[in-house]
């Protein structure tokens, strides 16, 4: 919770020196969007002693701003954590993503603009007792290029409709092993908030 107030406080305080701002709401229309989040849940039933004790959490936070003309710089913070009674379900559902995004806007604005972008992003893995899975921790640098369609304005902010293409390369780091791969993607469902 303490975590959750400090990026909070943070965001805040950013984007009231911020002049022109953007967070990126990725694949948020497709099913898979964790670029803007904040959940809690907890399932605690304490009738009989063979229950469990289920909790998750999950928290994502995203953000840029412009500066210096064409140019823009962001950071991303991603947790997810899932336990059950204390014991970590699956390393693929916690883990700590941290990244940061350097974009060049073809017409100096976040709105209605080419853009190309370079996001660098790790991704540490927690181990788990119960799978037997060891931590490990992956690396993606990804190219992107698209388009920011201005859709409108809705409660003070404008919303963009960005499609991009990226292409993307990652290592997944084990204790003694990396394996390495590449993906070349098409991005119809972003969408980004842009004040």
């Amino acid at each position: 919770m303490k975590k959750l107030l400090v990026a909070i406080l943070a965001l805040t305080t950013v984007s009231a020196f911020a002049g022109n701002s953007m967070v990126r709401l990725d694949g948020c229309f497709d099913g898979q969007c964790d670029s803007l989040d904040f959940s809690q849940t907890s399932d605690s039933i304490e009738s009989t002693a063979a229950d469990d004790d289920e909790k998750s959490q999950n928290l994502a936070i995203n953000y840029a701003m412009s500066f210096a003309g064409n140019w823009g710089a962001g950071i991303t913070y991603k947790q997810r954590s899932e336990t059950v009674d204390g014991d970590v379900t699956s390393v693929d559902d916690n883990y700590t993503t941290t990244g940061l995004s350097f974009y060049w806007n073809k017409d100096g604005s976040w709105d209605d603009s080419c853009f190309a972008a370079l996001h660098y992003s790790m991704t540490q893995h927690k181990e788990t007792d119960a799978t037997g899975d060891d931590d490990h921790k992956d690396t993606d640098i990804t190219l992107e290029y698209g388009h920011r369609y201005k859709l409108g304005s809705l409660m003070g902010v404008n919303w963009n409709w960005s499609p991009s293409v990226s292409y993307m390369m990652s290592t997944d780091s084990y204790e003694d092993d990396d394996d390495k791969a590449t993906a070349l993607m098409l991005n119809v469902a972003n969408v980004a908030v842009t004040w």
